[in-house]
């Protein structure tokens, strides 16, 4: 789990959740799944609690991204897991902790009991219109922080409710398989994160 700067801040990975597999069209040129899968190796998704403690034993105040090229809330991630997990993030105060992901629904189910500090944010991933169902699970989930991240953009969203929304970034894929993203969805987006009072960032 290397760390470094960006920007004076420092930033790190916290792989407490590996591998994944894929679910929508936005999986389609995740680097992670190529890097693993032009490897040969196992892309299985598991709870890696070999990290568990690394934060905790880090008194440097940092961003981490939670298994960034995985998904917390993966179902291989058990409910005791995912205790663990937030147990450590809000112990470890002094850090920020961000977390992404496209299995919205259980997320829902799931993290209700669980502590969400004012140091970890939550975002869903969404690709286009057939998926910003996820914001309405985000909207009801007990995280303080939310975003929504359209990175990729692939789509059309349509009208968007961005009730309770704090921030969505937007991107287009510049790697993998490099589908184009339309002026006019990012135009949309833009203009509706605007009329709604959200914060636009384009990655």
């Amino acid at each position: 789990m290397a760390i470094q700067e960006i920007d004076g801040l420092r930033v790190s990975n916290w792989d407490v959740v590996v591998g994944c597999e894929r679910l929508t069209e936005g999986c389609d040129s995740c680097p992670s799944y190529w890097e693993y899968k032009e490897n040969g190796w196992d892309y299985n998704a598991r709870y890696n609690p070999s990290v568990l403690l690394a934060p905790l034993d880090n008194p440097n105040p940092t961003k981490y991204t939670v298994g960034i090229g995985s998904d917390l809330f993966h179902e291989a991630v058990t409910v005791e897991n995912l205790a663990s997990i937030f147990g450590v993030m809000n112990q470890a105060h002094w850090h920020f902790f961000e977390i992404a992901t496209k299995r919205a629904e259980r997320m829902y189910c799931v993290s209700k009991d669980f502590q969400w500090g004012r140091n970890i944010s939550l975002a869903v991933a969404v690709e286009s219109g057939d998926y910003k169902w996820r914001i309405g699970y985000l909207r009801e989930s007990k995280a303080i922080i939310k975003a929504v991240s359209m990175v990729p953009l692939l789509g059309d969203m349509g009208k968007l409710d961005l009730s309770g929304i704090a921030i969505v970034g937007v991107q287009p894929e510049t790697w993998g398989l490099k589908r184009e993203m339309k002026q006019a969805w990012y135009d949309s987006v833009k203009l509706q994160c605007r009329e709604q009072g959200v914060i636009f960032y384009e990655n």
